[in-house]
């Protein structure tokens, strides 16, 4: 019986079995058959070719420290926008109240401050309740230099972290720059 490794397939056959085998098969020995096909694959490592054109155990290549760098900014970006719409409080009823902060409670929220006006506005009490309350617009305005205070709270706190990902990028640093999360930052 005869064994193979065909390269595009990344596939193991044997001659016994196997009638149909890729043109660019590889004899290779029953040892490393065995080695290869019917060990457990250790972790960090696939089956590719070596320098010497045979079968070999090779290191699963690691994103460039650039392409690191990118997918890191992008996940502080996501987590800080998933923060921002993810609600807020507001103590301008004289108690505190969750109010939501998706982008149309923003946009209405705006539009409740520019009207200048009192009215309901909806917002959670302690209970969690949701009603719309009766707000002055005073009691407006509080809401929204209170959300407006926790966002740019939230948008320095990525700047922090997307500053210290340039820097350990600038030093060529993959460690570093795992290290650098959202959820590590939190307070």
């Amino acid at each position: 019986m005869d064994f193979y490794f065909a390269p595009t397939t990344g596939g193991f056959y044997l001659s016994s079995l196997n009638t149909d085998i890729p043109d660019d098969a590889i004899a290779i020995s029953q040892d490393t058959y065995t080695q290869l096909a019917l060990t457990p694959m250790p972790q960090g490592k696939r089956i590719g070719i070596n320098q010497a054109g045979q079968p070999a155990l090779i290191d699963i290549a690691l994103p460039t420290i650039e392409k690191q760098h990118s997918s890191a900014t992008t996940a502080i970006n996501n987590a800080c926008d998933a923060a921002i719409t993810a609600g807020f409080q507001s103590a301008a009823l004289g108690a505190p109240h969750q109010y939501s902060s998706q982008l149309d409670d923003q946009l209405n929220l705006t539009g409740a401050i520019l009207r200048g006006l009192d009215m309901p506005y909806a917002c959670r009490d302690e209970q969690g309740v949701k009603a719309f309350r009766l707000h002055t617009a005073e009691q407006l305005r509080q809401v929204g230099d209170d959300f407006t205070l926790y966002k740019l709270q939230l948008l320095q706190r990525a700047n922090e972290l997307k500053q210290q990902l340039d820097l350990a990028l600038a030093a060529g640093d993959a460690e570093a720059m795992q290290a650098i999360t959202w959820e590590g930052a939190e307070s």
